[in-house]
């Protein structure tokens, strides 16, 4: 029995292999490769798509999830900068003091709530800072303030409200919810923080930022499958026509602040993978951006990704046996080219060879990296010459500041004048005149011949004396003076210009008023570190700690264009730095009513060393 089956299995065989020769020898030629390739090449390629199917359905699934996460992070970051920005301006708001005493203060006329409401208008400059800001608001409990479109008196109704409530239990702490606005009837997310007096804690009203909604819906407008933000778990913004205020009919999700989820589930009766990014978590406040992806939408973009997939192994195959050979030395060659060329931007040549021939990728990509390379050599140049036009623009304004503080009238008319004045004082025996005269007119001369170049400290020291001398006329023995000298200061040179206006400051704003008793002295020493030090100290009327502070800030910080007030002393600053360095300048100490101190820290430079500084 054994044989026989043996036997019949090898006749089949035989049968088969008989029949198929008789098949294959009644096929032309062409018919015969057909199949042969179906046999030898389509077939075992058909089992192989079957497989990497299945296995790209999950690998495009998982990238199609990662893209759209992607794009949720990318609109997630910029609701968080809309957010963010939006409470870094809140917090310039709540810290304001300008604003805090305007929600403190009881005002007792209208017109004295004008008066201040007109100087909060830097208010408008906070509102236009951030276009994602629509409106910010005051609600307070100070009833003699007026409603403006910034400050609103609470009702009952506000102060009973939960918003209300709840912002002034925290206490200051930045709390994000939806509110209906009780005046444009639009409902919004806004923000809500209490505000107090910092000194005693006294609660002065909530501060509600509203951010703009159409901002926030352009936001999700451009996205294909339903996405939307929940606040506190009910959907506020769309990217359909889901109305405001519907609750989010998915589970809950425990995801914190800046974490994403992505949860399958159903979602209007279909399957679907919802991706979940936490924009804000917060007590029990939450702001979730979601999208919807329904499960047909991954199948339908994964199944036209296999067939591509599948076309793209069938026609890469035929197609590749063919033309690899022929393309892969020639496509070597350009990429070789194009990389030589690359690597030479990369090492700072921005000279390329010749543009390869054609008019393929190969040379847009050539195109484009000769355009990279030009750009950048552009760029180069270009900030170059705008350092080199800034250094001069700052030369000329310190130049024009300088000769508008040096010549503000034709010099040859002013001393004829005082001149003719003189020799008219002398002639009628009034010699003090003449002598007041005199002093003035070296005076004049001293700071109309001088230039930006460092002069001798002893002739600013002259000049300094020769105003004092008429100061002392004019104030008698209300004032008196003294210059002490320390230190050597021959052959010493100084930028001019920089001592007088520092003591005219000391006359016009602490000496003035007074009525006996005050001096005002003027010390040039030595510093530890061999530099001069210059100090001009009176016993004025001082500087209050307010004042005081803006003032050092006006000198840390500030340029002459910049303000309308104190303009010598920041000029005088300024002009040291530019000319020996940011380590010199001018110091300011002063108390109330007990005078003030102004020192000058410049090098010790010999005049014969022009600019060498003497050990």
């Amino acid at each position: 029995m054994g044989r026989k089956k043996n036997r019949r299995r090898v006749v089949i065989r035989f049968y088969l292999v008989r029949k198929m020769q008789t098949i294959l020898n009644h096929l032309k030629i062409r018919q015969k490769l057909l199949v042969m390739y179906a046999v030898a090449f389509l077939l075992p390629l058909l089992l192989i798509a079957v497989v990497m199917s299945s296995w790209l359905y999950g690998i495009l699934e998982k990238w199609q999830i990662s893209q759209a996460q992607t794009s949720l992070s990318q609109t997630a970051i910029l609701f968080q900068d809309m957010i963010q920005s939006t409470e870094e301006i809140s917090d310039s708001l709540y810290n304001n003091r300008a604003v805090n005493d305007t929600l403190g203060r009881t005002f007792s006329s209208v017109q004295e709530v004008y008066d201040r409401y007109m100087e909060l208008d830097f208010l408008d400059d906070f509102l236009h800072s951030n276009t994602d800001i629509l409106i910010f608001r005051y609600y307070t409990e100070n009833n003699s303030l007026l409603n403006n479109s910034y400050f609103i008196k609470a009702t009952d109704e506000v102060k009973t409200s939960s918003w209300y409530r709840n912002a002034r239990l925290q206490e200051g702490k930045i709390t994000w919810q939806m509110k209906t606005d009780s005046i444009t009837r639009q409902r919004m997310l806004v923000l809500t923080r209490a505000v107090f007096r910092h000194p005693d804690k006294k609660f002065l009203g909530v501060m509600v930022i509203y951010l703009n909604s159409d901002r926030i819906s352009r936001l999700l407008v451009n996205y294909e499958n339903e996405t939307f933000i929940s606040i506190n778990g009910m959907i506020e913004f769309s990217s359909t026509g889901i109305p405001r205020n519907k609750r989010v009919p998915l589970a809950k999700s425990g995801i914190e602040k800046g974490e994403s989820s992505v949860l399958k589930s159903k979602y209007k009766e279909e399957n679907v993978v919802a991706l979940m990014t936490c924009l804000l978590r917060e007590r029990s406040n939450s702001i979730i951006l979601t999208q919807i992806i329904p499960k047909r939408t991954l199948f339908q973009t994964t199944l036209t990704g296999i067939l591509i997939s599948v076309l793209i192994m069938f026609s890469g195959s035929l197609i590749s046996l063919i033309l690899i050979q022929i393309f892969s030395r020639y496509f070597s060659g350009r990429i070789n080219y194009l990389n030589g060329e690359i690597n030479k931007v990369v090492q700072k040549n921005f000279e390329l060879g010749p543009r390869p021939e054609g008019c393929d990728e190969f040379t847009e990509i050539y195109d484009a990296l000769a355009t990279t390379s030009n750009n950048i050599k552009t760029l180069i140049d270009e900030i170059y010459q705008h350092k080199l036009n800034q250094e001069q623009l700052l030369s000329r304004q310190n130049d024009i500041r300088f000769k508008m503080l040096a010549s503000q009238i034709n010099p040859h008319f002013l001393f004829n004048t005082l001149e003719t004045i003189r020799m008219q004082a002398l002639a009628d025996g009034n010699r003090n005149v003449a002598h007041t005269i005199k002093l003035l007119a070296k005076i004049l001369r001293h700071n109309l011949d001088v230039s930006e170049s460092p002069v001798a400290i002893t002739e600013e020291i002259e000049a300094v004396s020769n105003y004092l001398d008429i100061q002392h006329l004019r104030f008698s023995n209300r004032v008196s003076y003294d210059i002490i000298f320390m230190t050597d200061v021959t052959n010493i040179g100084i930028l001019p210009l920089l001592i007088q206006p520092l003591v005219e400051n000391s006359f016009s704003h602490g000496l003035e008023s007074t009525q006996t008793g005050g001096f005002i002295y003027i010390v040039i020493d030595s510093d530890k570190d061999g530099d001069l030090s210059i100090i001009i100290k009176d016993n004025g009327c001082g500087i209050s700690v307010e004042r005081l502070g803006q003032l050092r800030e006006r000198l840390a910080t500030g340029t002459v264009e910049n303000f309308t007030t104190s303009i010598g002393m920041v000029n005088v600053n300024q002009r040291i730095k530019l000319f020996y360095g940011e380590k010199y300048g001018i110091e300011l100490e002063s108390e109330l009513n007990k005078g003030t101190t102004v020192t000058i820290h410049v090098p010790r430079v010999s005049l014969a060393g022009k600019g060498e500084t003497n050990g």
